[in-house]
C-alpha cells in the first residue's frame, strides 16, 4: 500500500505489464515502418529547439500543405527567439494568414518568445518542468522540443498517437483519465536510441494508417500487437 493508503488499481498495473511485454516488438515494428515510410517535410529536414516550437505552434489545426508554404519565409524574417519576441503582430498575422487562426497563432508565439527571453535568457528550456511553464506549451510540444529539438527521449503524444495507443491496449484501458494513462504508455514505449525515428513514425502512422476513419488495418505494422486491429480479431 502506498504512503496515500490507496491501493494500486489492478487495471492499470495488468495495463503496464501488458505495455512491458509487448514494448520491443511495437518499437521495432514503428521503427521499420518509418524507415520505409516517413513523411518529407521542411521542418523535418533541420530540427533545432526554436525551430520545432514554431513548426508546431503553425501547424496546429491546418494542413501541412499550408504550412509549408510560409514555414521557411517565418524563419528568414524570425530566425530566433529573440527576433520573434520582438515581433510586430500585425507583420507576425499577415504572414501567418495562409495557415488560419492568424491572429492567435501570432500572439502565441509573442507570448512564447517573450516569456522564453525573460525567463529563460533567450534560449528555450531542455527540461520538461521549465518547458511547461512557458505560456501554451503542453506536454505534447514540450516532448516534441526534447525529442526532435534536443534529442532527448521523450513522448509525443497528439490525437493521432492517443489513437494508436487507444486502439493497441484498448483491452487494458481503464474507464477513467484516459489521457494521462495513454502519456504514461507513450512514454514506456519511447525507446532510448531511435526516439526521433520513432515519434516521427507513430505520427505519420497515425495520419497515413490508423485513421481516425477507415483505419488501414491490414497494412498496419502493429496489427500483432494491437487489440483491435490484430490480436482483437484472432
Amino acid at each position: 500500500m502506498s504512503g496515500s493508503g490507496r491501493k494500486p488499481d489492478p487495471k492499470i498495473l495488468c495495463l503496464l505489464e501488458e505495455v512491458r511485454r509487448r514494448r520491443k516488438r511495437f518499437q521495432e515494428a514503428v521503427l521499420r515502418w518509418a524507415r520505409a515510410n516517413l513523411r518529407s517535410f521542411p521542418w523535418r529536414e533541420e530540427r533545432t529547439p526554436y525551430r520545432v516550437l514554431v513548426a508546431e505552434v503553425i501547424l496546429r489545426r491546418t494542413t501541412s500543405t499550408a504550412a509549408s508554404r510560409i514555414y521557411e519565409k517565418f524563419l528568414e524574417r524570425w530566425p530566433d527567439i529573440h527576433s520573434l519576441s520582438k515581433a510586430e503582430a500585425g507583420e507576425l498575422e499577415r504572414v501567418l494568414e495562409a495557415v488560419g487562426y492568424h491572429k492567435r497563432r501570432a500572439r502565441i508565439l509573442i507570448d512564447m518568445a517573450r516569456h522564453i527571453e525573460r525567463d529563460y535568457g533567450g534560449v528555450i528550456p531542455a527540461d520538461m518542468a521549465s518547458l511547461l511553464r512557458v505560456p501554451h506549451i503542453g506536454p505534447y510540444i514540450a516532448g516534441a522540443i526534447l525529442s526532435l529539438g534536443y534529442g532527448v527521449p521523450a513522448a509525443m503524444v497528439d490525437s493521432n498517437v492517443q489513437r494508436i495507443l487507444s486502439r493497441c491496449f484498448h483491452k487494458y484501458l481503464p474507464g477513467k483519465g484516459l489521457a494521462k494513462t495513454i502519456r504514461t504508455v507513450a512514454e514506456m514505449l519511447v525507446p532510448s536510441k531511435g526516439h526521433v525515428l520513432f515519434n516521427l513514425g507513430l505520427l505519420d502512422l497515425g495520419a497515413l494508417v490508423c485513421r481516425y476513419n477507415k483505419p488501414r488495418c491490414d497494412e498496419c505494422p502493429l496489427r500483432s500487437v494491437c487489440d483491435l486491429g490484430g490480436m482483437g480479431h484472432g
